[in-house]
């Protein structure tokens, strides 16, 4: 069964579907995507089957069958999509359940390697790397996720390489929304703990390498002139940071969404398929604009519920509720949040371990000295 969890985390995690389809062509990317679900429905099989997460699951329901009703441009995609959500919520919980904190963080890891290969070995003109994952934005989600999860790591080498990783990795990306949250985050934890003022100092130590060999991973030169001049004390240099704001493509949408804010307007008519405009960028915003005020209401009590059940961790578990920040803020920066495997999986194992342990002596089980 391990050999299976692995396998299966390495999939999701590593977003191999998406990486397979781009690297080795349509028919290969198929198959691994097939692959990926098979093993998730062999997975929850042989494992126990514990109860369904129904604010997912009615969340779902809510948005395909209403988004569906209204429009479906390709009814094939339609359901393909839909069976693959009901996958990864259904069979996907027993995977998150038996998925350790410790064992997350090190896939993760792995994952973000992927994208310093990027950086060193293939160089492009972007100069924004994304790894395993295409996207530098959702490169970005990972080592956003995967530094929270550094705070409740004990063994101090460990955290401190973790740390440094999931920062300059993440770096790497230029992705905006990354040094906004890395930056929240770090100050957010030095009020809860002095001690944790060493992530501000790593990530410090991960910039200025950054600046030392930017010449030679040939970094993206728009956003690395604006993290120059922002070191250097520029204020003026914040104003790159709101050029081509995603509160631009938000608004574009707004109208479309005051036609129909109870139904919505059809599944994907806020994705940006139709290639007239880009997609809108934000998922609550996706959520009422293509399938109405009822599963925007589910889908923003699912999130708020999880930052606050994640509250009573502060203490001993801290990384809970930085996750759960984090995951409502990414909800406002992606439009494809019933099709991404990586978010929704990261979603229900938060939301699966937020009941796991209910007591101090629990707590304290679980995050053993000497362990990550």
């Amino acid at each position: 069964m391990k050999i299976l969890k692995y396998i299966a985390l390495i999939l999701i995690l590593w977003g191999m579907p998406s990486f397979a389809l781009v690297a080795f062509g349509e028919t290969v990317g198929s198959n691994v995507s097939y692959f990926t679900y098979f093993l998730l429905i062999g997975y929850y099989f042989f494992s126990k089957k514990r109860r369904l997460l129904f604010p997912f699951l009615v969340l779902g329901l809510a948005y395909f069958l209403v988004s569906g009703l209204i429009f479906i441009e390709d009814f094939e995609f339609y359901i393909n999509e839909f069976i693959k959500y009901l996958i990864i919520i259904i069979c996907g919980a027993e995977l998150a359940r038996n998925t350790t904190r410790a064992e997350l963080c090190f896939f993760l890891f792995l994952g973000s390697i992927s994208i310093l290969v990027h950086s060193l070995f293939f160089v492009d003109g972007y100069g924004r790397y994304s790894g395993f994952y295409l996207n530098p934005n959702g490169a970005a989600f990972v080592s956003l996720i995967g530094y929270c999860l550094t705070f409740s790591i004990e063994n101090k080498k460990i955290k401190y390489l973790f740390i440094f990783l999931f920062t300059f990795t993440g770096i790497l990306t230029f992705s905006r929304f990354f040094f906004l949250m890395w930056l929240f985050i770090s100050v957010l934890s030095v009020f809860g703990n002095r001690k944790n003022a060493q992530s501000l100092i790593i990530g410090g130590v991960a910039i200025v390498l950054l600046l030392s060999v930017a010449t030679i991973l040939q970094v993206n030169t728009e956003r690395f002139s604006i993290l120059e001049s922002l070191l250097s004390g520029d204020t003026q240099a914040s104003s790159g940071l709101s050029e081509d704001s995603r509160t631009e493509q938000w608004t574009s949408y707004i109208d479309d969404i005051y036609k129909s804010p109870i139904v919505g307007n059809g599944y994907k008519s806020f994705s940006g398929i139709e290639d007239i405009k880009q997609g809108v960028h934000n998922s609550y915003l996706m959520t009422i604009g293509e399938a109405g005020i009822v599963p925007f209401i589910l889908l923003v009590y699912t999130y708020v519920l999880m930052l606050i059940k994640s509250m009573k961790y502060v203490k001993y578990q801290i990384y809970k509720p930085f996750v759960a920040i984090t995951l409502l803020a990414i909800l406002m920066v992606m439009h494809n949040y019933f099709n991404n495997e990586f978010i929704l999986f990261i979603s229900i194992w938060l939301f699966v371990h937020l009941d796991q342990y209910q007591t101090k002596e629990e707590l304290e089980i679980e995050i053993q000295p000497n362990q990550i």
